[in-house]
């Protein structure tokens, strides 16, 4: 991809005008952009969110006539990232793509530097899908039976990669629920935890199924079950966790678009209707299919009640698998 750098890349086009006889408010939604935008992906570049903004992005662009710089900054399960949206001026100008982890991470770190509702403005979501229980062949691992079989002959044994809070959570949910005794190892991304997976030195891991598609496509490494109430699109053989034989790990993962808090609701509107006209592209929807996974588009007002929901479940959850903040 052209434009490209080491902390992120620049797509450009011409500006836009400006549309007269409106409300100011809609007047300057309608405006926007009219300079460079800044879209932070608080995870490294090369994981699954990092895939959805370029997928995104670029399109967003092109709608937009400006220039429009994705900024990696990771760190902390998106927490670094997320502060500087978090304290950025709310115009629009600066905005957060990041994951589910977003209200997982009130419960599994101490002291947040922001707050979670009040300091973001839920747009939308991008992409709809699940979290992936992967197996490594190598380690004798390409089956669900395989693995629960030999964790439950072998208490303590056992151990499943994380990546992210995300990853970590149903993980811990998955533990609670199947009853098995197995110890969570952290990874600093996705990366590294496949390269252990594929080398058989950790027996199964939680990703997102972006993140492990062509390791699964090649057989080095194989999803054993996904975290959603229906299998995801092209990958009919893999089977939820309900039915591999592990009930109650029914939670979805998102990839979504934030504003700073208190940024303006027409502006916020302007930016969904912009990501579903996105999202509706025939190549868009062809490409977020062989992803397996669903397009977004809530309105914010819908994604704002979400973020509520979650947090209130995410909680419970982690009261139950007996999760203590950091």
């Amino acid at each position: 991809m052209t434009g490209m750098k080491r902390r992120g890349f620049v797509v450009a086009a011409a500006g836009l005008g400006l549309t007269p006889g409106l409300a100011p408010g809609i007047a300057r939604a309608q405006e926007f952009p009219t300079r460079q935008v800044r879209v932070v992906v608080p995870y490294p570049a090369g994981g699954g969110t990092d895939l959805v903004a370029r997928l995104i992005v670029p399109r967003l662009a092109e709608r937009w006539k400006q220039t429009v710089i994705i900024d990696n900054k990771g760190g902390a399960s998106g927490i670094l990232g997320s502060e500087i949206v978090a304290k950025a001026v709310p115009d629009g100008y600066t905005l957060l793509i990041t994951t589910s982890a977003h209200t997982i991470n009130p419960f599994t770190t101490k002291t947040l530097p922001y707050d979670t509702e009040r300091d973001f403005t839920p747009v939308t979501t991008l992409i709809e899908g699940a979290i992936a229980l992967v197996g490594s062949p190598k380690a004798g691992f390409d089956t669900m039976d395989k693995f629960m079989t030999a964790a439950r002959a072998n208490p303590g044994k056992y151990t499943f990669g994380s990546t992210e809070n995300t990853t970590r959570m149903v993980g811990e949910l998955f533990r609670v629920k199947s009853g098995l005794k197995i110890e969570n190892v952290a990874y600093k991304g996705a990366a590294p935890m496949m390269q252990e997976l594929a080398g058989g030195h950790i027996p199964v891991g939680f990703t997102s199924p972006l993140t492990v598609m062509s390791h699964h496509r090649a057989g080095t490494l194989r999803m054993l079950a996904v975290s959603s109430a229906k299998r995801l699109p092209g990958l009919d053989d893999v089977p939820t966790m309900a039915e591999a034989g592990v009930p109650g790990v029914d939670v979805s993962a998102w990839f979504a678009l934030f504003g700073p808090g208190k940024m303006p609701a027409a502006l916020a509107a302007r930016m969904r209707d912009d990501v579903v006209a996105v999202l509706a592209e025939p190549e868009m929807v062809a490409k977020i299919r062989d992803l397996s996974s669903l397009p977004g588009g809530e309105p914010p007002e819908a994604f704002a009640q979400r973020i509520k929901k979650e947090l209130v479940t995410w909680g419970e959850i982690a009261k139950e698998a007996g999760i203590v903040p950091e």
